[in-house]
């Protein structure tokens, strides 16, 4: 009895079969191949003419262009009242607070204690004076008696007589021009204790509410220190969106880049942002009291700021308008949110720096494997 089966040992005996072709894949595993290579075309292809957007990301606020006002102090000293709280509303001209300046008092206690001596010695000098024409007019009067015996000559008494007459000129325009000097010295106090009244009294530029506020009493402020912020009530309803990005960002920003505008109220991922363009970049770093200046609020900056301390450049943008969404603004196509969007509201912003073909993330990689450049 045999071991193998009839059919094994025929196949075996005969040669006609070694002409037939190997199947090594099946037709299922072709088409798995088949669908990986047209994938991986694909994504080459992709990689070579596809464009991946390139966004770089601030913080921002919207703000009514022209609509705030900074109120200063043109004093150093220490303020004695504050009558004005933040939300107030005011009219031009409205007092605000007020300051004692210290050092104001000083000079004019000091120009004072001057006027006293310059005082002091006119009358020192009238005095002065009038006893040498005393003493002159005594001496013409005893020549004029030796003239009158024929003691002296005319000519003597002539010269005295003269002498007289100079002396009470010289002492004449002496009072005049001491006088002058005191009544100058009484305008430029008074002049000055104006100025100090209109400089102590601090009051609103213009009319509108206070948004921020600096100072409380007792503090001492220096000259040129901001004290309040007042923003018009203006009808414009214009806004400008102010944004704050890392100083490195600067040279990759470009006036005219498009802009996407986020206000911080409303949800992001479900209504995205307001479009629109870059307008304005101040390529210098800005200092922090210069942001707080600019943005009239003191609690803003750390909004625009956020927890890094790098430098920040100051980019304005624009905001496209659409008058067929409730707040107004264009938001890519959509409604956007059920809100009116108003000054002060913070705002994240991205802007679209540039678009790179894939393959242009891969081949640094591969000059780094490689060493080949």
């Amino acid at each position: 009895m045999s071991l193998f089966r009839k059919t094994a040992l025929d196949a075996l005996s005969t040669p006609e079969q070694l002409n037939q072709p190997l199947q090594l894949l099946r037709p299922s595993q072709w088409l798995l191949l088949i669908s990986l290579g047209s994938f991986s075309l694909t994504i080459l292809l992709w990689s070579i003419l596809g464009k991946i957007p390139v966004r770089i990301s601030g913080k921002g606020v919207l703000i009514r262009p022209n609509s705030l006002s900074v109120v200063q102090s043109e004093t150093s000293g220490q303020v004695l009242d504050v009558p004005t709280q933040v939300g107030d509303c005011l009219e031009e001209g409205e007092q605000m607070a007020r300051i004692d300046p210290v050092s104001q008092d000083i000079e004019i206690k000091a120009a004072k204690t001057r006027l006293y001596q310059m005082i002091s010695q006119d009358s020192a000098q009238d005095a002065l004076g009038e006893k040498q024409l005393q003493l002159l007019q005594s001496d013409v009067e005893r020549i004029r008696h030796l003239s009158d015996i024929g003691a002296i000559s005319t000519d003597e008494i002539n010269q005295r007589n003269r002498r007289l007459t100079q002396l009470r000129y010289d002492i004449k325009a002496a009072n005049n021009r001491r006088e002058q000097n005191i009544q100058e010295q009484r305008n430029q106090i008074n002049s000055r204790q104006e100025e100090i009244e209109r400089l102590s009294i601090i009051r609103a530029p213009i009319s509108g509410c206070v948004v921020d506020r600096g100072i409380h009493i007792g503090e001492v402020v220096q000259s040129g220190s901001t004290l309040f912020t007042i923003q018009n009530q203006t009808d414009s309803k214009t806004l400008e969106s102010l944004v704050f990005f890392p100083a490195r960002d600067a040279k990759r920003l470009q006036i005219g880049q498009r802009v996407r505008v986020s206000p911080t109220t409303t949800k992001q991922q479900r209504h995205g942002g307001i479009e629109g363009e870059i307008t304005s970049i101040n390529v210098l770093p800005i200092r922090d009291d210069a942001v707080i200046k600019r943005l009239g609020v003191r609690s803003l900056l750390e909004s625009v700021r956020g927890p890094q301390a790098a430098p920040l450049i100051e980019v304005g943008t624009s905001l496209q308008r659409d008058p067929n969404t409730v707040s107004g603004y264009d938001w890519g196509g959509g409604e956007g949110p059920n809100i009116q969007i108003t000054t002060g509201t913070t705002t994240n912003v991205r802007v679209l720096v540039e678009e790179r073909r894939p393959i242009s993330y891969v081949i640094p990689i591969l000059r780094d494997l490689t060493g080949i450049y």
